[in-house]
């Protein structure tokens, strides 16, 4: 048993050290792991983190790759979730306050630095158009 604890352990301790620069950036963590639900769309989900990083409130997602991931088109749809999040979270009267911004943190295996990928509000918005179309795409197919 005791083997087993150190394994996930070593499993998880290059993730934790992946993320150490990222975490040191945030701040004022206003939920994690929180269901979240767009009434009016209505889809819901989960959202990982909402916290402020570098000062800016942002919806956290958290992602681990054996790959490098530099740069946000290469983290293929999660800017896509990540707008959608920031959507519902703005349209749950749960939460009593807007979000702007998102965060994509890819973190890596071997503890090389993870990248944090900041989505803007012109970004977010740009993803959430997309979003609103594949949501669209999806509601017609069933």
């Amino acid at each position: 048993e005791e083997e087993e604890k150190e394994e996930a352990a070593d499993g998880v301790a290059g993730y934790i050290e992946s993320v150490q620069h990222v975490l040191a950036d945030i701040s004022g963590v206003r939920a994690i792991e929180s269901a979240v639900q767009h009434q009016s769309l209505q889809y819901v989900g989960l959202v990982d983190c909402v916290a402020q990083y570098r000062g800016k409130v942002c919806v956290i997602d958290w992602k681990t790759s054996e790959k490098p991931k530099p740069f946000l088109h290469n983290t293929f749809d999660n800017p896509l979730q990540v707008a959608a999040y920031i959507g519902a979270v703005n349209n749950d009267n749960n939460y009593g306050f807007l979000v702007e911004h998102g965060l994509i943190v890819v973190a890596y295996k071997d503890g090389s630095p993870a990248h944090p990928h900041f989505m803007d509000p012109v970004l977010c918005q740009s993803y959430w158009t997309k979003w609103l179309f594949r949501l669209e795409e999806y509601l017609e197919k069933n």
